[in-house]
């Protein structure tokens, strides 16, 4: 698991009897998967099926929580920032209100999951029954909920010393806060989960009382953690977005522009090895963070040979056209920084306006989020 995830109705993977997963088996796991999906062929030929790409944003989205620390220390104040983009709709639709509510209060739960915390958040949510904007927002364990695109915790002074230190590995505590993006209002929800994580226990309503699906509501967690070592850990930071090689400038009356790509969403998606592809058929353009490459991933204080780094990637995210792949390593634990992390953008086949955003993640929690607009012409 990483420091930022989303919730699934049901889930969580099994661990044999007695066993503990710290830090370090979280960075291994996203590590991996990191690795997996930078392994994973690009879908850009006209032989195989059409579908929509995961840099594809077609609905409500999170692409980040960034923590202003993302390892604290007890009795910390950490400031974290929500940053989602609703993608549901065609160009020129009205734009959906997007609630975002924050959930603290919860540190060191049993085997250190995240759904160690729902049986404190389940009687919470029951206080969202009937609950409307404005009203006063129940506590759990002293901290307050929140409401809006940040959301400040205190660490708790007793996260290290209310737990034993363990045999072998570091001494550390973590705290969780669950946040849920939301486009219409919260409500108790019943488990009806089958594995051994549940349900999450709020859900996302409309007006009539109808709950909404995953297009209109999005719950996550963040973890932060703190050490008895006093390690921390900074976030990477994207230097600049560029198309093209250029800056993209985020003054809106000088965003830049590019032509439209003729062919439709319905030809890109064909199937079959004499179908278009948007990627020889169209102008593309490169799309690529600049970093400081000296700067972007700090020592690993778990490595066993202290030269290793931490690992960091970027990923790309495009409301409108097609992205080549979504996702990039950057910096690699053992050979350093690597130098071609781009990704081909092609426009979409209508005028308009269309958001690019990049995420830099790092293997340990970090991360930060550039989002710049690119004009489409005729």
């Amino acid at each position: 698991m990483r420091s930022t995830g989303a919730l699934s109705g049901a889930g969580g993977a099994v661990k044999p009897a007695g066993a503990r997963r710290g830090p370090g088996w979280r960075r291994a796991l996203l590590g991996t998967l990191a690795l997996g999906a930078l392994a994973a062929p690009a879908i850009a030929s006209g032989c195989v099926a059409g579908f929509d790409p995961p840099s594809r944003v077609d609905a409500l989205r999170v692409f980040a929580v960034v923590a202003d620390k993302p390892y604290a220390h007890p009795g910390d104040e950490v400031t974290f920032r929500i940053h989602y983009q609703d993608g549901f709709g065609d160009e020129g639709d009205a734009a959906r209100p997007v609630s975002v509510y924050w959930f603290g209060g919860c540190e060191n739960p049993i085997g250190d999951d995240y759904y160690g915390c729902y049986e404190d958040f389940a009687a919470l949510a029951e206080e969202f029954d009937g609950w409307e904007e404005g009203d006063p927002l129940p506590e759990l364990n002293g901290v307050s909920p929140g409401f809006g695109d940040t959301y400040t915790i205190r660490i708790g002074e007793e996260i290290l010393s209310s737990r034993e230190p363990p045999a072998s590995g570091p001494h550390y505590g973590s705290a969780f806060v669950f946040f849920v993006a939301c486009t219409g209002t919260p409500g108790p929800v019943e488990d009806q989960g089958t594995g051994r994580a549940g349900t999450f226990p709020i859900g996302c309503f409309d007006s009539n009382g109808r709950r909404l699906s995953a297009d209109s509501f999005v719950p996550g967690y963040t973890q932060v953690y703190a050490f008895a070592d006093g390690r921390e850990n900074k976030n990477p930071t994207i230097v600049d977005l560029a198309l093209d090689g250029d800056s993209m400038p985020e003054d809106f009356g000088a965003i830049r522009e590019v032509r439209r790509c003729p062919l439709s969403v319905e030809e890109r998606r064909e199937v079959g090895c004499s179908a278009p592809d948007p990627f020889t058929d169209c102008t593309a353009h490169r799309l690529e963070v600049f970093v400081d490459p000296e700067d972007v991933a700090e020592i690993d204080p778990d490595a066993k040979r202290q030269s290793l780094k931490e690992s960091v990637w970027v990923n790309y995210y495009a409301d409108q056209g097609d992205l080549d792949g979504g996702i990039k390593l950057v910096s690699d634990a053992s050979t350093g920084y690597i130098e071609d992390h781009a990704v081909t953008w092609v426009p979409p086949a209508e005028p308009g306006i269309a958001t690019i955003t990049a995420v830099l993640r790092d293997v340990r929690g970090g991360s930060h989020v550039v989002q710049r607009l690119v004009r489409v012409t005729e």
